[in-house]
């Protein structure tokens, strides 16, 4: 079982984003386009490869459906608005169109069929968010923690029990947070201590810190640095800056003496707040607690 992104975004014809993905939901499909010129509806890859071989240049895309789209895998897509969606496979690849999309000239016919749900924005994590930033058509979310998160998510949509899900893999909730959640989780304890965060200052290039925070109430300034997994952080590197340097390992993995301005965040104290702030967090963070049976 795989999940996979999908953009759905008409190239080949005269219909707009909004026309194309509506037909997509209305039929239960997801796909891309890649047409023939009779537009025979074939479950069969050659017949449809020897006749759109002679129209287009590359079926990769088409191909990449083919083989490794199947049924019971999930597929995350987004609509022109920006609502996000989940899916789950029923079929497998197929050349399939209708008169409507003749008419309306609609680029959709190598398709899966599947059974699609509307998602709420806080139940999408972060790493299916930033997913959807590659240009490619279509790809899977190499990542086992959306995997695991995406099979959860799809029952408690479905309110059915469909995919079993591994409690033993992740037993830690920061096993289950990606680098970004992590990164918010952290964002939203240092405001609660009235450390505000800059936020033109969370971008890639911004040093050595994830982002830079400053208290209204002392006009310090402070850099912060956030490390999952088994990336260990010296706070040694840290001893120089002029400013405060909060820092935060999820393994708490430091090394080096440091120095005052460098404040490593206890991993207790997270937890404790990750506790008492599940009533407000976004759902995607909460889901992920109920995967670990964090409480």
């Amino acid at each position: 079982m795989y999940v996979f992104r999908i953009h759905i975004r008409p190239q080949g014809s005269s219909t707009d984003h909004f026309t194309t993905f509506d037909y997509c939901i209305r039929n239960g499909i997801l796909g891309v386009g890649w047409r023939t010129k009779s537009n025979r509806n074939t479950k069969n890859w050659d017949k449809y490869f020897k006749e759109a071989s002679k129209i287009h240049k590359d079926l990769n895309v088409c191909n990449y459906i083919k083989k490794w789209v199947h049924k019971g895998d999930l597929v995350w897509t987004r609509d022109p608005e920006g609502n996000y969606y989940i899916a789950q496979v029923i079929s497998g690849w197929e050349y399939w169109t209708t008169n409507e999309a003749r008419k309306l000239d609609i680029d959709i016919a190598n398709v899966f069929r599947c059974n699609i749900k509307k998602v709420s924005i806080d139940d999408v994590p972060g790493k299916v968010v930033a997913c959807f930033r590659a240009t490619r058509t279509i790809q899977e979310i190499a990542d086992d923690k959306a995997w695991e998160y995406s099979r959860y998510l799809w029952n408690v949509l479905s309110k059915k029990n469909v995919y079993s899900i591994n409690n033993a893999v992740y037993s830690d909730i920061f096993m289950m947070l990606d680098d970004e959640e992590t990164e918010d989780i952290v964002f939203l304890y240092l405001q609660s201590k009235g450390w505000y965060v800059v936020p033109n200052s969370r971008k890639v290039d911004t040093m050595s810190f994830e982002y830079i925070c400053c208290n209204p109430k002392t006009g310090e300034i402070a850099g912060t640095q956030v490390k999952t997994g088994g990336v260990s952080l010296d706070k040694d590197d840290y001893i120089n800056y002029p400013h405060k340097v909060f820092l935060f390992q999820a393994e708490e993995l430091y090394s080096g003496k440091g120095a005052k301005n460098v404040v490593p965040i206890q991993r207790k104290e997270l937890l404790e707040f990750i506790k008492k702030s599940k009533s407000w967090l976004p759902n995607s963070l909460k889901h992920k607690m109920e995967i670990v049976q964090f409480s």
